[in-house]
């Protein structure tokens, strides 16, 4: 069972370990579940273990500046972890400085010389050494004899409080997420259900009048966006297609599309050992809605990337190309001409970038209805062939109406139409005998509903519902 907390406390003992134990105290009598390091770490065992694992399964990090934190390693360490797990962090000012005479005190064989050569590396200071993150955020002022230490506390307790929900959901998902990275993310460690749901409505949610309390890092985004693909099949909404020379765009506009809630396919993740490359590349192209291009001149001259474009255009998916590096026109093939490019190329403006990318959602976002149902047509349709046009395939019911509705208005569309396969398939499934009763029903809850989803796609196959 894992517990989690309200707050991390990170704080340097030579300057403000009274002053982090009191705060401990106070908001542990507000009800408050605190992380604090004199409580929480066992005798005899892995005291930074222990520790990342607080910071882990904390909803906020509180960080109490002063110079001992703020020059200390084993802090560092603490604020770098936060910052990388995108923790909402909540920094407190205690000390500003630390003057000769505790600096003697502390050191008492220590010379002048040495207290100069202290105060050149501003490790006095609780600002010269402040790290970056620390210094952007807005500060707790409750410095002794200074502050009102009430209205800090009652500061630091909203804090907390502002956005309780989502950053909670933050640590709950993230905790989950690195269960299924550090177990060589198997599909068992996936989210399902409502909780898979819960998580895609968390991924999705704006801010549009405030600030966000904290990001989702990009192990949130890709645990949540293979959730996503694992509950329908291991189907995807785009198809990412560039030469290895472009992986690492590749991968940069892979992790921003999972951050939209998207689920992509790439062959750096997903071709599993031991089977037919070719064959993957072509599966994990079907089974997408949109085929996104990256162009430069190295994908061009690519014999895979161009072998999967002609097998995309084949099976008349989408295509968005996106103009990644410059190149030279007549580089492009005609009919990659013909498409209307973004452009993604690199050295531009902030802002041209950020309306690339814009462009780009609002291209996947446009008709996604109509190319989702183009892909599960034809992946249907393409089972039955491969399987001999077997009867007990063809669409029945709410697929074979869904479907059928589709057809009639896909054929009536100049781009990216149904292929002849589809149009067959539908055509043979509307003609075969109606059933004169149900031989399945499944009853099952919402919070079911993505196992309902694979059990029934099972039963279909095996021409059992109809």
């Amino acid at each position: 069972m894992i517990t989690f907390f309200d707050a991390f406390i990170s704080y340097g003992r030579a300057d403000s370990k009274a002053f982090a134990t009191k705060l401990n105290q106070e908001l542990v009598a507000q009800g408050l579940n605190i992380w604090f390091d004199q409580d929480d770490i066992p005798l005899a065992v892995d005291f930074q273990e222990q520790i990342k694992s607080g910071i882990e399964q904390a909803h906020n990090f509180i960080f109490i500046i002063a110079p001992h934190a703020v020059n200390s390693k084993y802090c560092l360490q603490e604020i770098n972890l936060a910052v990388q797990y995108h923790k909402r962090i909540i920094p407190i000012l205690h000390r500003e400085q630390t003057d000769r005479a505790t600096w003697q005190s502390r050191n008492p064989r220590q010379t002048e010389a040495q207290w100069q050569a202290y105060q050149a590396q501003g490790l006095d200071s609780s600002f010269t050494n402040l790290h970056p993150v620390i210094q952007k955020i807005n500060w707790i002022y409750s410095r002794e004899q200074i502050d009102d230490g009430d209205h800090a506390l009652a500061g630091l307790i909203e804090a907390i409080a502002q956005h309780q929900d989502y950053v909670t959901q933050h640590t709950q998902f993230l905790v989950q997420a690195l269960a299924w990275d550090r177990n060589q993310k198997q599909s068992k460690f996936l989210l399902t259900g409502s909780d898979r749901i819960e998580a895609e409505q968390w991924l999705k949610h704006q801010f549009s009048d405030e600030q966000q309390p904290c990001l989702p890092t990009d192990l949130h985004c890709e645990f949540i966006s293979e959730s996503i693909k694992n509950v329908n099949n291991l189907m995807t909404q785009v198809f990412l297609s560039a030469a290895e020379e472009d992986n690492e765009v590749k991968e940069q506009i892979g992790k921003m599309l999972m951050r939209e809630g998207l689920t992509i396919w790439t062959n750096q993740t997903d071709i599993q050992t031991g089977t037919a490359f070719k064959q993957e590349i072509e599966r994990g192209i079907l089974r997408a809605d949109n085929f996104i291009y990256l162009i430069s001149p190295e994908t061009l001259r690519s014999h895979y990337c161009q072998q999967e474009f002609a097998f995309a255009t084949a099976h008349n998916k989408r295509i968005v190309p996106l103009l990644i590096r410059d190149t030279a026109l007549e580089l492009i093939p005609p009919e990659l001409q013909e498409l209307q490019f973004i452009d993604l190329t690199p050295g531009g403006d902030e802002l041209n970038y950020r309306r690339g990318i814009d462009k780009l959602l609002k291209a996947l976002k446009s008709d996604a209805y109509y190319h989702e149902s183009h892909k599960l047509l034809l992946v249907k349709a393409l089972k039955w062939q491969h399987q001999n046009r077997n009867p007990s395939i063809l669409l029945r019911s709410y697929n074979l109406q869904h479907f059928a509705a589709w057809l009639k208005i896909a054929q009536q569309r100049s781009d990216y139409p149904p292929i002849l396969l589809q149009e067959e398939f539908v055509t043979k499934s509307l003609q075969q005998p109606k059933p004169s009763s149900l031989e399945v029903f499944i009853s099952y809850s919402r919070a079911d509903s993505d196992f309902a989803r694979k059990l029934n796609d099972a039963l279909t196959e095996v021409g059992k519902l109809t």
